[in-house]
């Protein structure tokens, strides 16, 4: 028994080694998980009040340990949302919406792939919607650089409407199109330089940018 002890304490010292120190969930990120999940949106509330000090740390603590290696994606997800409705909090009690901006990014930039500058088509550049046995609901591509003055063409090859909207916050507005059927497209031309999210309004789990450089 002492030996399987033992052997079980060297696993633990290589990982943490190997991983740095382990994340333990504070009382205050307990307390505030349990008040989400059962929606006591005043005790949520309450905590941010009595704890304002270590939000910041909390948070950005919490987005760490979502994005370690380990980390399983219902976990991952799980974080994500903890951190953003503490964040949030923060923000309506403080006005500071930096905080919150700065773990949307950091959420939202972890969702898409590496950016890549697009060839002219006709003159514009060209995002697809598509679904595939394998990935529903995807932008291909999905994380663009541009000129400023350009313009986005997004064409729907998928088999279900969208409709595509800036994200609050984090970025540049402007881009909020009618609804985008089936073979139909929808463009947009970007005058003014800066980071651009957006999202299907439709399928949330459709994330796309484009960056706008002079």
């Amino acid at each position: 028994m002492k030996a399987k002890v033992s052997a079980i304490l060297v696993l633990l010292t290589f990982f943490v080694l190997a991983n740095g120190a382990a994340y333990a969930e504070s009382e205050l990120v307990k307390k505030f998980r349990r008040a989400l999940n059962s929606k006591d949106f005043a005790t949520m509330t309450i905590l941010v009040q009595k704890n304002r000090n270590n939000i910041p740390s909390e948070v950005n603590a919490l987005v760490d340990e979502a994005f370690s290696p380990g980390a399983a994606a219902d976990t991952r997800e799980s974080m994500f949302t903890v951190a953003e409705f503490l964040a949030d909090e923060y923000k309506n009690q403080t006005g500071d919406i930096s905080l919150l901006k700065s773990v949307k990014v950091r959420i939202f930039e972890s969702k898409l792939s590496k950016p890549v500058n697009p060839a002219l088509q006709d003159g514009v550049y060209t995002v697809e919607s598509v679904s595939s046995d394998k990935v529903k609901n995807i932008f291909i591509p999905d994380n663009i650089i541009i000129k400023k003055g350009s313009t986005v063409r997004w064409v729907n090859n998928d088999n279900v409407a969208h409709l595509l909207a800036s994200v609050p916050v984090i970025g540049g507005g402007g881009i909020f199109s009618p609804t985008i059927d089936p073979g139909s497209t929808w463009q947009y031309t970007f005058n003014k330089a800066g980071e651009y999210y957006y999202i299907c309004f439709i399928h949330k789990v459709m994330y796309g940018k484009v960056t706008v450089v002079e």
